[in-house]
């Protein structure tokens, strides 16, 4: 059974990029054997989303300002191809951290 893992995509509207970072996600994490539930959102959105709902992740396409002590990687590498493997590194070895 794939270990489930909440994921808030930002970027500045909330509407494309961040869309396509989380269905990106989404195929890269359940290859890794994760169930990746995505929520995307603009830059401004963070801190009421993380009141809201708890995540393990943020991958953002924009800057943010706060990342509520949630590990935050930028993803524009998920976008451009150019940085892919180092991204997934670095947000696996976050969530083993978290014991996922």
């Amino acid at each position: 059974m794939a270990t489930k893992i909440r994921i808030l995509s930002i970027c500045g509207s909330g509407v494309v990029t961040s869309s396509m970072v989380a269905s990106k996600l989404k195929d890269l994490f359940e290859e890794k054997g994760y169930d990746a539930e995505t929520v995307e959102a603009n830059s401004s959105e963070v801190e009421s989303c993380c009141s809201r709902q708890q995540f393990d992740l943020i991958a953002y396409a924009s800057p943010i300002n706060d990342n509520c002590g949630i590990p935050a990687f930028n993803a524009i590498g998920l976008i451009t191809g150019m940085g892919e493997d180092e991204f997934m590194e670095e947000a696996i070895a976050a969530l083993h951290k978290a014991g996922k």
